[in-house]
């Protein structure tokens, strides 16, 4: 299969699991990939609750791969509210990445407070050297790297243009899209990313509202539809379910075992 599916590890305050457990559940239920979460002061094995060589160990005993994202606010001048550059956040997560064999890792950067178009623009630049130094340091240490692109209303790296002049600018650097994130007018313009595409983000939006984060099957995507032109166009990477609801819908806690296992089932039909 072309679509490596995976599943948005449940490390978090409000649905914490550990990671042993959730590969024990992924294996047993045909999941290929787990997404793990990169932290400004890099993801430490407590938050997991096993040493990275312990779950390094039983991802390749379960034949289970390590995808990791970094979700990153920052603002106008590119820092995140600790000072730091995405860059030095990506540093500081190598420990994590090596430790867990993370195959691919992603930048998922937002600014807030939300700027002005202007220097939407100018920020997105500026931003070009230290993904070009990201991906010299994925190379370096053996994964592949990418950012993904925004909800709009968020408006950096949020449109087919801004990504693709972003990819223009840096050689060798993944985008991941996220169906979710995705406006039906600008479709068109994404498919044309995907031979620059690492990875995916898989859940369910009730068109033309975006980023709800549903599982499969309570929004309106076609989903056999992406599906397809992503198979025509021989895409091959992990694809992340990454259900759970935010506040606009009906909030958090939908990414249970049951709705993770419908999911999957949903995108394979769609595969199929």
């Amino acid at each position: 299969m072309s679509l490596l599916i995976g599943m948005n590890g449940r490390f978090f305050e409000q649905n914490w699991r550990p990671a042993l457990t959730e590969i024990a559940f992924a294996a047993a239920n045909g999941f290929a990939s787990i997404q793990f979460q990169g932290k400004p002061a890099g993801l430490q094995a407590t938050a997991l609750g096993a040493d990275f060589a312990s779950i390094r160990q039983q991802l390749q005993a379960k034949q289970i791969m390590a995808v990791m994202e970094i979700n990153l606010q920052i603002d106008a001048a590119g820092r995140a509210a600790t000072g730091q550059t995405p860059l030095e956040v990506l540093e500081a997560n190598l420990p994590a990445i090596n430790g867990l064999g993370c195959e691919y890792v992603h930048w998922h950067l937002n600014n807030q407070p939300v700027l002005e178009f202007a220097q939407v623009a100018e920020l997105e630049i500026a931003l070009q050297p230290q993904f070009a130094a990201g991906v010299a340091l994925a190379q370096q240490h053996g994964f592949k790297f990418g950012f993904e692109h925004n909800d709009p209303i968020l408006r950096l790296f949020t449109t087919p243009q801004a990504c693709n002049q972003l990819l223009a600018a840096v050689p060798g650097l993944g985008f991941v899209w996220d169906f979710n994130h995705t406006l039906p007018e600008d479709l068109a313009g994404f498919l044309q990313l995907i031979p620059r595409m690492s990875m995916l983000h898989i859940s369910d939006t009730p068109l033309p509202e975006v980023n709800y984060h549903l599982p499969l099957g309570m929004g309106a995507i076609d989903f056999a539809a992406y599906c397809q032109a992503l198979l025509t166009a021989n895409f091959h990477g992990p694809a992340i379910l990454e259900i759970g609801g935010l506040p606009k819908s009906g909030g958090y806690g939908r990414d249970t075992d049951a709705a993770l296992i419908d999911s999957l089932q949903r995108l394979q039909a769609a595969l199929a």
